[in-house]
């Protein structure tokens, strides 16, 4: 058996519905963040997620070892927030709802259904992509916050009927 092409593949993986993060850190003052749908809990103790970014992305050269890292998991209506992060605009973090956390203000979408603040601790290439593993220090959530979700190469909104 061949090996599937790149299109085939991506449609295949396209039907695994996954949540949808704004990622974000500070290098030299100045903010830096993007949407990643690859994102995951990697270890419970010691607390530990991962995201993996794609090596083109001129973001993940700030996630360098030991760096602040925040992930904020949007929310359902957010899609204009990952659109935002995922356009290469000069500003991206223009009129969203941002907080900042941790000693080096890290910034974090304001209304996020969950959130995590780490160190990125290692850095693996994967194909055309960075395995950026993180340490968590500090993570919360909101209550009654749904996810906003990834499939089939579009947004969704969490359905009501899932609770």
């Amino acid at each position: 058996m061949s090996q599937p092409t790149s299109t085939h593949y991506r449609e295949t993986v396209a039907n695994f519905p996954s949540g949808v993060t704004v990622v974000t850190t500070r290098d030299g003052g100045e903010d830096f963040g993007l949407t990643v749908s690859a994102f995951t809990s990697l270890s419970l103790d010691p607390p530990m997620v991962l995201v993996s970014i794609d090596r083109k992305s001129k973001s993940h050269q700030h996630l360098v070892e030991g760096a602040p890292i925040g992930i904020s998991v949007l929310a359902a209506g957010h899609t204009d927030v990952a659109v935002q992060f995922a356009r290469h605009v000069d500003d991206r973090f223009a009129g969203i709802n941002i907080v900042r956390r941790g000693e080096q203000d890290i910034p974090f979408v304001g209304d996020a259904a969950a959130w995590f603040l780490g160190d990125v601790r290692d850095r693996y290439v994967g194909g055309d992509h960075i395995i950026i593993t993180v340490a968590v220090r500090e993570c919360g959530w909101h209550d009654g916050g749904r996810p906003l979700l990834y499939r089939g190469g579009r947004l969704h909104n969490w359905p009501d009927v899932l609770g």
